[in-house]
């Protein structure tokens, strides 16, 4: 989730970081001048727990400070120690708030410089296969980010960087295959155009959660080739190809469209190769490894809060106390209920959000005429429409069924006048409805061949259409037996 930052936060911080005692006792300082004790104001840096908090005199105001404020909020989480561990949002409120009650934060006042966010992974397999196998960005390529040893690559935009490396080496964890892919914004446009410009809009879901497209859309055009690759079944010229774009120089001077057929070609070599793709594997991981850093529930603390009734009630007897079981679940809201007063109201309810029409989930990053999931942010995104297509497939069968197949169709209606209940049998050529006769009707059912085998026990019970259903269905049945 969001590791590094960089703010600048209001002047007036400065008061209460000069008299905080972790920041005291970790660099900063108090100087007064020998002759007059006037207090000299001169740039000074505290580290604490994986924040750096730099004061320097304001060029236009000497007795005003700017307040920066950098470094990583999930080692700050643990006390400045490692950050390959999973960093939730429900993490992030709480440890912005601390910093808020703490230090004297505004986080709505408190501008962000920049920004990092990623993801750690914990594959089955090395993370070094991986990294070998990593060439561009586009057409810029990855550099080692150390040369000695290639624990990782990273490749420099002009307004971002992107990383990925071997997170449990860099954390003296050797024996774990834990993968970093990170993203770090040098230039807040591209945020802020996203509605994240204040250290406030890091605690509101809605917004940190399309940074999702980001890192996907990061691996959607990162090349992939697979250095174990087995090239026995290749062509001369298909190996030729394949040992080309290995080499990430190749691609620097590739446009659009000579990197599309390019991307392209190679997706279709290691198809038949056979090779293992680390793109789609790594999509699908980092997906579900974001559904879980969302994760925004939070469990209370465990305490009873007994509200006294003021009405005149006899006691029946003694009472007696005993001990109680209990589990308490605290919402979003409750949660930053409790926080400072300068934390924001970020769950605010929001109107316009829009959700899959299959499985519900939110789309509100895709584009504003989605209906279903995108495979840019969902990998399973075909079964959303998929599963609608079928729904459609099935209603046209059962259609088609009581047209061509000769079905008769038992149709229960309610009298508008009397709202009697009455059934008619008819065969599917009969049928011919108007709009007026569909809105009484409650169900239908497609009957057999012989309407007479349903009273029969040994036949399977008819299929029941209901609803809209079925209103579509003798819509159909009328226009078909009109045209014929």
């Amino acid at each position: 989730m969001i590791d590094f930052i960089s703010t600048e936060a209001p002047s007036g911080c400065a008061l209460v970081w000069l008299d905080c005692a972790e920041l005291i006792d970790n660099g900063f300082r108090l100087l007064v001048g020998r002759g007059t004790g006037e207090v000299i104001n001169e740039p000074s840096k505290a580290e604490f727990n994986g924040l750096t908090f730099r004061l320097i005199p304001s060029s236009l105001d000497t007795s005003k400070y700017r307040c920066l404020l950098s470094g990583s909020i999930h080692k700050y989480r643990n006390s400045g120690g490692n950050n390959h561990d999973r960093f939730t949002l429900s993490e992030v409120f709480r440890v912005l708030n601390e910093l808020s009650v703490k230090f004297g934060i505004d986080l709505n006042s408190t501008v962000l410089h920049g920004v990092e966010f990623g993801v750690n992974l914990r594959l089955p397999y090395p993370p070094s296969k991986l990294i070998k196998s990593v060439v561009v960005h586009r057409n810029t390529p990855y550099e080692a980010i150390n040369k000695k040893r290639r624990i990782g690559v990273v490749c420099v935009r002009a307004k971002y960087e992107i990383k990925i490396y071997d997170k449990g080496y860099v954390s003296g964890l050797s024996k774990e295959n834990i993968l970093r892919i990170e993203y770090k914004v040098f230039k807040m446009q591209q945020l802020e155009g996203m509605g994240i410009s204040r250290l406030s809009d890091l605690c509101d879901p809605n917004k940190v959660a399309p940074l999702l497209g980001l890192l996907l859309g990061v691996l959607d055009n990162t090349v992939f080739v697979p250095t174990d690759t087995d090239l026995s079944v290749l062509t001369e010229r298909e190996k030729t190809n394949f040992y080309a774009m290995s080499n990430a120089f190749v691609w620097q001077n590739f446009s659009k469209a000579k990197l599309y057929n390019s991307k392209s070609s190679l997706d279709r070599i290691l198809k038949k190769c056979n090779a293992f793709d680390y793109q789609n594997d790594l999509k699908i991981r980092v997906l579900e490894e974001w559904e879980k850093l969302m994760d925004v529930s939070q469990k209370a603390e465990k305490s009873v809060t007994f509200l006294p009734s003021f009405q005149d009630k006899e006691a029946l007897g003694n009472v007696t106390f005993v001990p109680l079981e209990y589990s308490v679940q605290k919402s979003q809201k409750q949660f930053l209920e409790t926080c400072s007063p300068f934390m924001p109201n970020v769950f605010k309810e929001v109107s316009g959000s829009r959700c899959c029409i299959t499985c519900g989930k939110d789309i509100s990053m895709n584009k504003t005429n989605s209906v279903f999931c995108s495979e840019k942010y969902n990998p399973f995104a075909k079964r959303c429409r998929n599963k609608d297509s079928n729904k459609r497939r099935t209603f046209k069968r059962k259609i088609m069924n009581a047209v061509n197949k000769n079905k008769w169709l038992q149709i229960t209606y309610k009298n508008p006048d009397t709202s009697e209940i009455y059934t008619d049998i008819l065969h599917g050529s009969e049928v011919a409805v108007n709009r007026g006769y569909l809105n009484t009707i409650i169900k239908i059912e497609v009957l057999h061949d012989n309407p007479t085998l349903y009273n029969e026990p040994n036949n399977p019970h008819p299929e029941v259409i209901t609803g809209e259903s079925a209103k579509k269905l003798l819509e159909q049945l009328t226009k078909e037996n009109q045209n014929d």
